[in-house]
Order: C-alpha cells, then sequence, then structure tokens
C-alpha cells in the first residue's frame, strides 16, 4: 500500500511538472513577436529553454497588452513578457530582468523639426501611445491627464500597436508616438520606412524588462523558481548572449555566476 501511495505521488510531481506554461503579450518585437512567426522573440525563446530545463512546455499567445496583463493578474495564464514594474507592480518578478531597455524615445515624420525638450514641448501636438503600457511616471501623468483629449493624446489598443502607431505617424493622424528605440526601429525597418522616421528626444531612463509571473496562481513560485534556474543555467552557458545578439538586442542583465 505504501509503495502504491508513492507511485501515486510521484506520477502527480511528474504531471505538474509537465504542466503547460502559457505566457502572453502583445507584438513587440524583437522582444516578443507574432504568435505565427518562425522567430517569435528574444524572451520567448529565453522562457522556452529556460523552462524546459524543468518539464514545462510553454505556450505563446499574442493578444492586446491591457488583455494579457488582466489574464494573468486573474491567474488565467501564467505570465506576461516584456515587462516592467509598473506595467504591473502586483505581479511576481524574477531575481533578474532579461533585458535593460533603453530609455523611450520619441518619434515623428523625418521633414518634422519638432524636439521633445519637456512636458511643455508636447503643446500642439498629438501624441500616440498604447493601452496600458507603462512610459514612466513624467508620460504616465501626462497621458492620464490627456486620454479623454484626442487632440492631444491618442490611445492605440488591439493587436500590433507598434506597427499600427507607425502607419498613424506616417498618415499624419499622429505628429508624435513614444516608444523604446530597438522596438520602434526593428518594427520600422520590416515595414521599410525607417527612412521617413526620425528620433526626436528621449524621455526618461532606462528600465529593466522581464517575464512577470501571475500573483493569483498557486503554481506561479514554483514556476519562478524553475525560470530563474534555467534562465542561470543559459547564461552560464552563454546562450542568452547569443539570443540577444540574434533579435539585435543589448546582452542579458543575468551573471554568469550566481
Amino acid at each position: 500500500m505504501k509503495r502504491l501511495l508513492v507511485f501515486f505521488l510521484s506520477v502527480t510531481v511528474y504531471v505538474a511538472e509537465a504542466s503547460e506554461v502559457v505566457i502572453a503579450g502583445d507584438n513587440w518585437c524583437p522582444v516578443n513577436c507574432g504568435k505565427e512567426e518562425l522567430q517569435q522573440g528574444y524572451m520567448i525563446d529565453v522562457a522556452r529553454l529556460a523552462l524546459k530545463e524543468s518539464g514545462y512546455p510553454v505556450r505563446y499567445e499574442e493578444m492586446p497588452w491591457a488583455r494579457a496583463v488582466a489574464k494573468a493578474r486573474a491567474g488565467e495564464i501564467h505570465a506576461v513578457v516584456g515587462a516592467f514594474h509598473g506595467d504591473a507592480p502586483d505581479f511576481v518578478f524574477p531575481l533578474y530582468p532579461l533585458l535593460n531597455m533603453s530609455s523611450n524615445s520619441l518619434f515623428t515624420r523625418v521633414e518634422s523639426d519638432w524636439r521633445f525638450t519637456g512636458l511643455g514641448s508636447l503643446e500642439g501636438v498629438r501624441l500616440g501611445v498604447v493601452k496600458g503600457y507603462d512610459y514612466g511616471e513624467l508620460l504616465n501623468t501626462y497621458i492620464a491627464s490627456y486620454n479623454l483629449d484626442p487632440a492631444r493624446v491618442s490611445v492605440l489598443a488591439g493587436d500590433n500597436p507598434v506597427e499600427r502607431n507607425i502607419k498613424q505617424l506616417l498618415r499624419g493622424r499622429i505628429d508624435a508616438f513614444v516608444e523604446s528605440s530597438p522596438v520602434f526601429w526593428y518594427t520600422a525597418k520590416n515595414l521599410k520606412v525607417a527612412r521617413l522616421l526620425r528620433n526626436a528626444g528621449q524621455v526618461g531612463a532606462g528600465e529593466e524588462c522581464y517575464v512577470a509571473f501571475s500573483p493569483k496562481r498557486d503554481d506561479t513560485q514554483v514556476i519562478v523558481a524553475a525560470f530563474e534556474r534555467g534562465v542561470l543555467a543559459l547564461s552560464r552557458q552563454g546562450k542568452l548572449k547569443t539570443l540577444a545578439e540574434a533579435y539585435g538586442l543589448p546582452g542579458s542583465l543575468v551573471p554568469e555566476e550566481f
């Protein structure tokens, strides 16, 4: 009887370890890309390899950012990808970020001579943003003040918001778009419109970027521990740096020794 009990316990542990981990986010390539793309993005590749070490398969779901955060917060999925602390401060963040993203920049059409020099310079500018994104305290306050005024702030939700905002910018429907430089230029180059756009100034400092886990699920701490072990193993093997470079991203912040 005792042997039978041990057998069932073993089966239970194995099933728990092999359960699928669902990670979601909107298309924010090269951090995380389209679900149907051959290369789904740096953080998705890292998550798959890291959790594979503990027997967890990963399923990546592409959805609007605000919906992904809401589903993870409710415990319906395990994690969101490409998150900053300000996006979801109640989430469980692993010990180490996977990237240190450069500060947000404001982008315009190349013929514009406007530059961002502070909030005062946004007077008369229609700014494009994405619903639910964290832009840092300065811009978050500004956006919250004017998000009901379409003449000041245009808030996009839904799929492929970076690509759609770039198209809005080129059509003259917005005057400036705020985004992280690597993501903006990656998308602009894929659209073959980079020559038509320019950087019009930066706002805030660079931020650490993570796969962030649901605060609601009972299995979160176990999965986060498995994720951290796997990421450290990849770092020691030099694979994090190789993966980041393949997507044109700066190297990982994870130390090779722990």
